[in-house]
């Protein structure tokens, strides 16, 4: 996807433009609709389900999200399962530990994909340490970047098999939020009473 220029604006837009439509009457409910932008429709369909969003310019503004996120749930520390994001130690003023030894309450951890039709995030083992997701503390932040977002599932495990021909990842999974339909129907799913948040960072320039 293209860098996400004026996320924010075109978000409220389309926000907006929903109270709009259900003023329309006449010949215009017969008009073709228009097409959300993926990322707009990412977000409203990720947050409509209970995921927790926050949108961030920089790498700074990312981890001051983080570190509100902890504030806000009262977590002392975080356990990083990402090797991509290993330096996120140096960054925060958090406790932070590579091993998944219940210490803390919330693993932070880089994904594969965000997938636009159901507000999906995909996430493997190369993002979780090799573990399950229902091995994973219950309290799951996700750092993606804009250009991760894709329209449906099918793209997202193309860019697996392209990305990792040679180390091809086991236990793929998608994360869905909560308050998910998918996940509220199900009798028995690893995203229950699961807590989603994403920290969505703009790619640079």
């Amino acid at each position: 996807m293209a860098k996400s220029s004026g996320f924010l604006t075109k978000l409220k837009s389309s926000l907006l433009g929903k109270s709009e439509k259900a003023e329309e009457s006449g010949a215009g409910k017969f008009a073709p609709k228009k097409e959300e932008p993926l990322d707009v429709k990412f977000v409203q369909t990720f947050t409509e389900g209970g995921g927790n969003f926050m949108y961030c310019t920089n790498l700074q503004e990312a981890v001051h999200a983080l570190e509100q996120y902890a504030a806000d749930h009262q977590w002392n520390g975080v356990y990083i399962s990402s090797p991509a994001i290993a330096d996120w130690s140096n960054h925060t003023k958090l406790d932070t530990t590579f091993e998944n030894d219940g210490q803390f309450p919330t693993v932070l951890s880089t994904c594969e994909a965000l997938i636009a039709f159901n507000g999906g995030i995909m996430i493997h083992s190369h993002h979780t340490g090799g573990r399950k997701l229902g091995d994973l503390p219950k309290h799951h932040v996700l750092i993606a970047h804009t250009s991760q977002i894709v329209p449906n599932l099918r793209d997202g495990l193309t860019a697996i098999n392209q990305k990792y021909r040679e180390n091809r990842p086991s236990n793929i999974a998608v994360i869905r939020a909560p308050n998910d339909q998918a996940v509220e129907l199900a009798s028995a799913d690893p995203n229950k009473g699961r807590t989603v948040f994403l920290i969505l960072i703009e790619d640079e320039a």
